[in-house]
């Protein structure tokens, strides 16, 4: 029964656009680019789409908020002797395209044509999310692929967290049109030893925590049947990947300390199924892990100088001249805390940045989440390598 008004509900809204001569596909949870359709006309129908649907922090700085969470082109100079290779970023759950904006920026250096597409129940409001499907995400990332794909010579997908296990759902199915992926904490499994109880929690709960975000670039919470469709879908990429083995080549960059996705599975899946001999991990770590697989290259990342215990989920892929997640950025991540631990980690400018864990909390009573990549230099010139090494 609930099907059927969900379905009946998308004809009709079918039917409206229709008669009203209005073809863009747009929700009051999305807007989808449409096959064939010119990269300038979705991000103009996703302009309008935001403004009339994103929540917003301070209502005085819309244009801002907006910006953080819209898709993004960015093509490559003209000087530039090839301006025909692709990258695509796909962000993560309850993220935007902010996410991979400073990574996005520093590829188009390299000569990189990047787009960036918005994901289904993203960059409005939280509650976007509680309907939303896998299959929906899947659809975005195939039209994106095809439309961009179509304009290049070489196309990358590049993909942060789900945004990762989207690249790998596609590739593993059509790999044509794909030269490469770039995996920024793809992924694989969540790192919760009870994840298993999402898709049974999802029908009856709809929040385990539910609170106002203080970052306009990304949801504070995740509602359960999201984190269902994420379980779900990570679960189907390892079932694929049991099934045939990813021969595309794969740059595979993440932290060993990672409180988000379960990094000892990751590393697994690519030493048994990311057989190209091409494909690779930077793993960054603050005690090394010695992994039997000659690929994997290990990076310490406690640096005491810097007050760093580690690189957390979010920060592999960041500028530290970011902005806004930055070193010097106007937001710092510290939803771990509430009220004094809060203020003190938003303000204290000497304190200790990692992944949430016991060596952070023995650094300090209120050590936030590091968002932004200390190595990020060196690791744009190998993305770069790794890319010019296929093309």
């Amino acid at each position: 029964m609930k099907h059927f008004f969900k379905v009946r509900k998308q004809l009709v809204l079918g039917m409206l656009l229709s008669v009203s001569g209005f073809s863009q596909v747009t929700t009051a949870k999305s807007v989808e680019p449409l096959p064939s359709q010119a990269f300038s006309d979705y991000l103009v129908t996703a302009d309008t789409f935001l403004s009339n649907h994103k929540k917003w922090l301070d209502a005085g700085n819309k244009a801002v908020e907006k910006a953080a969470v819209m898709p993004f082109e960015i093509k490559p100079a003209e000087s530039c002797e090839r301006q025909d290779t692709g990258v695509l970023l796909l962000h993560g759950l309850s993220d935007s395209p902010y996410s991979l904006r400073s990574m996005g920026e520093a590829l188009a250096k390299q000569c990189l044509w990047v787009q960036a597409v918005l994901l289904p129940g993203h960059g409005t409001k939280a509650e976007d999310l509680i309907d939303v499907e896998r299959d929906e995400w899947r659809q975005v990332t195939k039209v994106a692929i095809e439309n961009f794909a179509a304009q290049t010579e070489s196309l990358y997908l590049a993909g942060f967290s789900t945004g990762g296990a989207l690249a790998l759902d596609y590739a593993k199915q059509d790999n044509d049109k794909v030269k490469g992926l770039i995996l920024f904490s793809p992924l694989l499994k969540i790192n919760s030893s009870i994840d298993w109880l999402s898709p049974y929690l999802a029908p009856v709960l709809t929040w385990l925590d539910h609170k106002e975000s203080d970052d306009y670039a990304k949801y504070a919470s995740i509602p359960v049947p999201a984190i269902a469709q994420a379980y779900e879908l990570a679960a189907e990429v390892r079932e694929g990947l049991d099934e045939q083995s990813m021969k595309l080549p794969t740059f595979v960059v993440m932290s060993a300390e990672d409180s988000t996705v379960d990094s000892h599975v990751t590393l697994d899946y690519f030493k048994r199924t990311m057989v190209n001999a091409h494909s690779k991990v930077w793993l960054y770590s603050n005690q090394a892990v010695d992994f039997d697989d000659a690929r994997v290259q290990e990076f310490n990342a406690y640096n005491e100088d810097l007050r760093i215990t580690g690189l957390s989920h979010m920060s592999a892929h960041i500028d530290p001249n970011d902005p806004y997640y930055g070193k010097n950025g106007q937001y710092r991540v510290c939803s771990w805390y509430q009220d004094e631990a809060l203020e003190s980690c938003k303000q204290d400018n000497m304190n200790w940045l990692g992944e949430k864990g016991e060596l952070l909390n023995e650094k300090s009573p209120y050590g936030g989440r590091l968002s932004w990549n200390p190595d990020f230099n060196r690791l744009i010139d190998q993305i770069a390598q790794f890319i010019n090494t296929q093309s």
